[in-house]
């Protein structure tokens, strides 16, 4: 049994394994919904699950509970990656920084502009200009390492940096784009919470239980207020002391200890709750609609291109360089991979227009549609003109 978990926990180290286990829990969820079995999958996602406390309600579907609650704390890892670059990583150095930051800053800008103006015009379906933006790190990498040996691994370190960048942008977009009414009162306790986290970071405090107790405030806090619950897993990464007084890495072993939660339970359900798209309500009128063309371009060539553009421009004028031991040609496939939108496109789509099936679902085909090119291109262009 112990050797079985070993083996679990080796695993959950790999980013190809969680790449081909999202793959596999993708095409799972459109099977179920396009089987038999469609009824038990949207009742199992529609399940009411909450608490009462007097006047305090907390009452979500199944679904709202993994899209606002689990994928909080995917986000807490990702403010923990992303505090040990700043302080000990390579970020340290502000050169290694600019070539994933204008990477990821051209695969948010060019994607959206391209939506905007295929919808131009629409009011309504311009909400949506935000969802090509992302790109879902773990097929990405998992497709790249699958390319073959001959990849750098200097591209995977650029993939990965790119990546950080990118999310961060995804929850800045999220908070400030995807925000309905603000609750005071709830802002007031997150901001109780946030103090409380600052003044034990100050004083070395390193209990896992404090920690929790006042990331859950925080977390019900935000949700409440307003702003999506996202955000409180990137505010609580920051507070989190690096080393205890002893010297222990603490952020490490957060971050190792959900590494296995984050590979095999948060993203896979993410996934097998948000790609379960029922072929049969497609309305095939709808798919050469504004919206499902700004997505699949926004995604397969506005990410490809911006990517690629930006970082260009970063090696033209010398802000940065290459990649060791890559060249442009490498590069730019790299750049093909980040089209893969999928599980973050999904978030932001059912962010943008709530109700899932306004478009009778081909904005979710087109996210589907755009990130299986994306891969597939990326993995032949890389396997075979890259050598």
């Amino acid at each position: 049994m112990n050797d079985f978990l070993l083996k679990l926990k080796t695993l959950s180290h790999n980013e190809a394994f969680g790449g081909i286990l999202l793959i596999f829990f993708t095409l799972l969820a459109l099977l179920v919904q396009n089987s038999s079995f469609s009824v038990y999958y949207e009742n199992f996602l529609d399940l009411k699950i909450g608490i009462s406390i007097n006047e305090f309600e907390l009452n979500k579907p199944f679904l709202l509970w993994i899209n606002d609650g689990l994928i909080a704390i995917f986000f807490f890892c990702i403010g923990l990656e992303l505090k040990k670059e700043f302080i000990e990583g390579d970020f340290r150095n502000p050169k290694n920084i600019i070539l994933p930051f204008s990477a990821a800053l051209g695969g948010i800008l060019i994607p959206a502009l391209i939506f905007a103006l295929v919808n131009i015009g629409d009011a309504y379906t311009l909400k949506g200009w935000a969802i090509p933006t992302a790109t879902d790190t773990a097929f990405a990498l998992a497709i790249l390492i699958m390319a073959g040996k001959h990849i750098p691994h200097s591209l995977k370190i650029f993939l990965l940096s790119l990546a950080i960048f990118d999310d961060v942008g995804a929850i800045l977009i999220i908070a400030i784009f995807y925000t309905t009414e603000l609750s005071t009162a709830a802002f007031v306790i997150a901001s109780l919470a946030i103090f409380a986290m600052l003044i034990l970071n100050l004083l070395r405090i390193t209990k896992k239980s404090v920690y929790f107790v006042c990331s859950l405030v925080l977390w019900v806090s935000v949700l409440k207020s307003g702003v999506h619950a996202t955000l409180a897993g990137i505010i609580t990464a920051i507070f989190i002391p690096m080393h205890t007084k002893e010297g222990v890495a603490f952020l490490e072993e957060i971050n190792e200890g959900l590494k296995f939660w984050i590979s095999f339970v948060i993203l896979p359900l993410f996934a097998f709750a948000n790609a379960g798209v029922n072929l049969s309500h497609i309305n095939l009128d709808l798919i050469f609609s504004g919206v499902s063309i700004g997505i699949f371009l926004g995604l397969f060539l506005g990410k490809q291109v911006g990517v690629f553009l930006f970082s260009f421009l970063a090696i033209k004028f010398k802000l940065s360089s290459l990649p060791q031991d890559s060249n442009l040609k490498q590069l730019y496939g790299v750049c093909i991979l980040t089209g893969i939108g999928f599980t973050m496109s999904l978030f932001i789509d059912g962010l943008a227009y709530e109700v899932s099936d306004i478009f009778h679902y081909v904005d979710n085909l087109a996210i589907l549609a755009a990130s299986f090119c994306s891969g597939i291109f990326g993995f032949i262009y890389l396997k075979f003109f890259t050598k």
